[in-house]
């Protein structure tokens, strides 16, 4: 019993929760820094609602993932399962559980988060954008992986996780004050950096993306193309900090070193090759990691301080 409990806390990643919330955290900074005031009633729901939504998003791509994650031996990490592993979270691969629970509990996660998105829209007014982009999270997290479109299966991955990850920023800004272009110009450097990482992050997984028949652009296109893709968008991130620094204006953009210094850390190793290397991977990819989170991290401490320094 204490094993399958086990397993089941496993399985929601709860670990990579901090990508999804860190996003709308910013959000809601970025609105908060605006106005002065947040809806604290509004930001528990969309809190709740956003958590159904990821584990949603998390156990589908289990669920749909099973052949590739049953045949991956070259995942970053090894055996480890951690925030900078690749290859799922291995629950169904070692089974753990059985993989229709697994599914059936993915969309009840989804199912959950429809009526808080209801209450939101129309109990506490927050705009007719609420439901339909709700539910668009929900589409990209589930077709991620799920049959027909598999999005991450076609090409089309990338796409869908700077889509899927950009929406809790522009959410957590909307729910608050409405619509606006203001969280969608912050959001750049991370909307960009979201795909390279997940590129990087198909490297060590090639060969069992190619075995399971997942033509995601690092098995199309192939590992020397999109190492210069993965710098090139790397790059474009660090430069997309730029309107950020003119939009704040503050000593606070100082925190923007901390990512920068890691992806730099990521960027300069794949620059010179040792993406070839499976130590030289590991670490683009753990700094990669690392630096994106920061990125979210910075953007956060930036707004909260425009805010606070605004108030006094």
């Amino acid at each position: 019993m204490a094993d399958k409990f086990i397993a089941w806390i496993r399985i929601q990643e709860l670990y990579k929760h901090p990508t999804v919330l860190f996003p709308f955290l910013l959000g809601t900074a970025i609105a908060w820094s605006v106005a002065g005031t947040i809806d604290w009633r509004v930001f528990a729901v969309s809190i709740i609602a956003t958590y159904f939504i990821t584990n949603g998003t998390f156990m589908s791509n289990e669920y749909f993932d099973y052949e590739t994650d049953r045949i991956n031996i070259e995942r970053v990490g090894g055996d480890r399962v951690g925030v900078t592993t690749t290859g799922g979270t291995r629950v169904l691969a070692e089974g753990l559980l059985p993989r229709k629970q697994v599914l059936i509990a993915s969309i009840i996660f989804f199912i959950a988060a429809i009526p808080l998105g209801l209450l939101l829209q129309f109990y506490f007014d927050t705009g007719i954008l609420t439901m339909p982009i709700g539910v668009l999270g929900i589409l990209v997290g589930l077709f991620y992986t799920a049959p027909p479109l598999k999005a991450s299966y076609r090409g089309f991955g990338e796409l869908f996780m700077a889509i899927g990850f950009t929406i809790p920023v522009f959410m957590g800004y909307y729910l608050q004050q409405g619509f606006n272009w203001l969280p969608l110009i912050v959001a750049l450097p991370w909307a960009v950096d979201v795909p390279a990482l997940k590129i990087i992050r198909e490297f060590p997984d090639y060969e069992a993306d190619l075995s399971a028949n997942r033509k995601n652009l690092v098995v199309t296109v192939g590992k020397e193309k999109m190492a210069l893709i993965y710098i090139l968008l790397t790059a474009s991130s660090l430069l997309l900090f730029i309107p950020v620094i003119f939009i704040t204006r503050g000593i606070a953009v100082l925190l923007l070193l901390l990512p920068i210094f890691f992806l730099l850390r990521s960027l300069i190793p794949m620059i010179k090759g040792e993406w070839k290397d499976k130590e030289g991977l590991d670490a683009i990819c753990k700094n990669g990691f690392i630096g994106i989170l920061f990125i979210l991290v910075a953007l956060t401490g930036i707004f909260i301080l425009k805010g606070l320094l605004s108030i006094v």
